[in-house]
């Protein structure tokens, strides 16, 4: 067994886990968004963001959200099943369009969410980020679902 994971490394497994899974849901977010980048190019301009930099701004608060919502939702009680693992990734998703969308609102006034095409294209972001986010949810739910089973599995290998 590596060092890393010995539990004298200073962060318990679960708290592992969980900026484990703020990171995934970084890089999940930010690889979203630049697949969004043409919608969310034009987003991250109105609000001022920095052009060079505002697809991974625009994911930055998945990598804090998708670790506090892990914790909460799969770490906290437990156990490991994929419909909580789902639910990290939708609710991680929902949060971070929820922020900008705030963002927005505070930039150009409530009103212009309600101005043309804004709710549609508010709603097809969000639609959008809350599949990829569901679909986001199951490999890291896998993934952990095996870490717990493994020590179990290598134990039974060994005593034979």
């Amino acid at each position: 067994m590596s060092d890393s994971l010995r539990p004298e490394s200073g962060l318990t497994s679960p708290r592992r886990w969980a900026l484990l899974a703020g990171a995934y849901a970084f890089g999940c977010a930010t690889l979203t968004a630049f697949l969004l980048s043409d919608l969310l190019g034009l987003f991250a301009e109105v609000i001022g963001l920095p052009a060079a930099l505002s697809m991974p701004l625009l994911a930055t608060p998945a990598l804090v959200g998708g670790a506090g919502v892990w914790w909460a939702l799969v770490e906290r009680p437990g156990t490991v099943t994929y419909a909580r693992g789902a639910a990290f990734g939708l609710v991680t998703a929902l949060l971070t369009g929820a922020l900008w969308t705030v963002r927005f609102a505070l930039v150009w006034g409530p009103e212009m969410l309600t101005a043309g095409p804004v709710p549609l294209l508010v709603g097809f972001v969000l639609g959008a980020v809350s599949v990829a986010g569901v679909l986001v949810g199951l490999p890291l739910t896998f993934v952990r679902r095996w870490s717990r089973n493994r020590p179990e599995a290598a134990a039974t290998a060994n005593s034979l």
